[in-house]
């Protein structure tokens, strides 16, 4: 497998800066053999430890120089892939945008657009889905599913297609078909990770009868269907009543082994959403990347690098020159000793 291209970029330069660095050591052990009775004293020889001082050095600005392109790289795009990396839940959104959509007999008091109670269901699962560790997959659905977004992150793209768009008139006229839109959608997150995904209905739940429902795919860990709409009065569409339908829903959330809520005028409970919504354990754990590999090695080189200069003065050589007294000083002592 190719590596990526800045990971060649930083091998040579890494390499690059290891060879000017052996032509400086190179350079500098001639000068310490001329000198290295000023230096080491008569035996001319440092401690052993000091044979590895060159290496290390070579080695340890390599290793800067390596980490420092690395880390250059990860700007941007780069980081942005190692952020979507991060997501371990999914969130299937599969939303109704039939004409009934459009009755005004959800909310409190009855005067709300079914499709605006429906935005609102979701945003407020949104704003309880941790941001980094979530990407949603979002379908709409009338006489069939069409999906309109996968794997996204970005919540303000999924609400703007919940914004009471007429996304009806993207379908061919006919009767809203809840069975067929579960089926195609379930296709969408079918190569998803086992249990991963929480998959959300939002419907009024007006629709042809439940009949060829398949079973959801090992990628669907719960199912959750939302109804909206007066359950009891309901208002009048196409030549027939139109109310949210929960014996049907409550039905269909049975056989797919979910559960029904009747969102009309509260929100999911946040218990339902548990698997969506709590902290997931690996991502608390410490995991190692490249870029906590460049970080940590960049931080070693340079802590290195600082040391040996110190290590050098204090442990290099067991020969310490004696202390010469200043001029001013053997002056002064002698005028004193004079008779």
């Amino acid at each position: 497998m190719p590596l990526p291209p800045f990971i060649a970029i930083a091998t040579w330069a890494a390499l690059g800066t290891a060879a000017l660095a052996a032509l400086g050591e190179w350079l500098h052990a001639r000068r310490i053999r001329r000198l290295g009775r000023l230096a080491f004293g008569p035996d001319r020889r440092p401690r052993a430890w000091v044979l590895a001082v060159p290496t290390v050095r070579v080695v340890g600005l390599a290793t800067a120089v390596w980490a420092l392109v690395v880390l250059l790289a990860f700007e941007g795009s780069s980081r942005a892939r190692e952020r979507n990396a991060i997501a371990t839940r999914h969130l299937l959104v599969l939303l109704d945008v039939s004409p009934s959509m459009q009755l005004e007999d959800a909310g409190e008091g009855g005067h709300q657009k079914r499709a605006v109670r429906a935005a609102a269901l979701l945003k407020s699962v949104l704003d309880r889905a941790p941001g980094n560790e979530v990407k949603i997959t979002m379908a709409c659905f009338y006489t069939h599913a069409m999906q309109l977004v996968k794997e996204c992150a970005d919540r303000e793209v999924v609400m703007n297609f919940a914004d009471n768009l007429p996304l009806h008139i993207a379908f061919r006229p006919g009767k809203t078909d809840l069975v067929k839109s579960l089926n195609q959608a379930a296709e969408l997150v079918k190569d998803l990770p086992r249990k991963s995904t929480t998959a959300l209905v939002i419907t009024d739940g007006d629709s042809v009868p439940d009949s060829g429902l398949a079973l959801l795919p090992s990628a669907v860990s719960q199912m959750i269907i939302a109804g909206v709409g007066d359950a009891a009065r309901g208002a009048f569409i196409d030549g027939h009543l139109s109310r949210q339908d929960s014996s049907t829903l409550l039905q269909v959330a049975r056989r797919l082994g979910g559960r029904y809520h009747d969102g009309n005028l509260k929100h999911i409970p946040s218990e339902w959403l548990q698997r969506l919504t709590a902290p997931d354990p690996r991502s608390t754990k410490f995991q190692i990347n490249l870029r906590v590999l460049a970080i940590i090695l960049l931080a070693a080189s340079a802590a290195t690098l600082c040391l040996l200069p110190v290590l050098l003065e204090f442990l290099g050589s067991p020969w310490k020159p004696p202390q010469i007294e200043s001029v001013s000083t053997t002056t002064h002592l002698r005028q004193e000793v004079a008779p």
